[in-house]
């Protein structure tokens, strides 16, 4: 649990030598006399609750702590100190700007919940959706209305074919959400899922917009757009030019800037206006 905590010889092995051995805490060394260190240790504060580690302040004006401040031999302040399984693992010294500073950080400190996160994604990522789903279902009832993990069940709906409620949980996202783009991209993803998912498909075309939409679903979006560039070469009419529309499709998924869009409209162009 984060928590921020001042420290002296008397305490220094329970605060953060024993405390270190599994999980990394970080050690401030501050002072008074120099202004930067309020600031950087109110910083220090915030990012320890944020990220949710153990802050040790070590403060540089009371001589009783010069026995910790030889120890780690502090050149300066403020200076960050991570001690992880009892060892200095890296030092941060001087005043860095926040984004360095959350950088440096980030080496040792990942909340619970952004783990949960990583694991869950991790899980559909890999299909493993029997591991993905009662993870889901226990975060969802904690945080029903949560967008990220509403994406995620979408992702998993559909990955154990169930168009209808990912089409569902998708309906509800809109423009102010910061996941509608990802949202509106699966909903226009919805018609590959329903075409991978046909059984017995006949004709030499249409196994080979099938084989197309399968990898689309999947995601394989360059070897997608070429097995569909390829049907609209060999039958440009087939299907109300579905290879084409399908094309079309899959440029707005990935958006106007994404290299493929640039690389197979061109393409696509080049056939359709020789």
């Amino acid at each position: 649990m984060a928590k921020v905590v001042q420290i002296t010889p008397e305490n220094f092995e329970t605060e953060i030598a024993q405390p270190s051995e599994t999980r990394a805490v970080a050690v401030l060394f501050s002072s008074a006399e120099y202004p930067d260190c309020a600031g950087y240790a109110q910083l220090m504060g915030q990012l320890s609750t944020s990220m949710d580690f153990t802050l040790g302040v070590v403060s540089c004006d009371d001589r009783a702590n010069m026995q910790l401040i030889q120890a780690f031999r502090v050149r300066s302040v403020p200076e960050v100190h991570i001690v992880d399984k009892g060892q200095i693992a890296d030092v941060l010294a001087g005043v860095l700007p926040e984004d360095e500073l959350k950088k440096r950080l980030e080496k040792f400190y990942v909340s619970d919940e952004n783990r949960f996160m990583t694991a869950l994604e991790e899980a559909i990522a890999q299909k493993n959706y029997d591991e993905a789903l009662p993870m889901l279902n226990e975060a969802l009832q904690q945080k029903p209305e949560d967008k990220q993990l509403m994406l995620l069940w979408a992702k998993a709906s559909l990955g154990i074919g169930d168009s209808e409620k990912a089409k569902e949980i998708l309906n509800k996202f809109t423009e102010a959400d910061d996941q509608y783009k990802q949202a509106k991209s699966l909903l226009e993803l919805m018609d590959f899922h329903a075409e991978a998912a046909k059984k017995d498909v006949q004709g030499k075309e249409a196994i080979v917009y099938h084989e197309a939409c399968s990898l689309a679903a999947a995601e394989q979006f360059e070897d997608a757009l070429q097995v569909f560039l390829n049907l609209y070469v060999e039958a440009p009419e087939w299907n109300d030019s579905a290879a084409k529309k399908a094309m079309l499709t899959l440029f707005g998924v990935l958006g106007p800037k994404h290299e493929l869009t640039w690389k197979y409209r061109a393409k696509l162009n080049t056939i359709m206006f020789i």
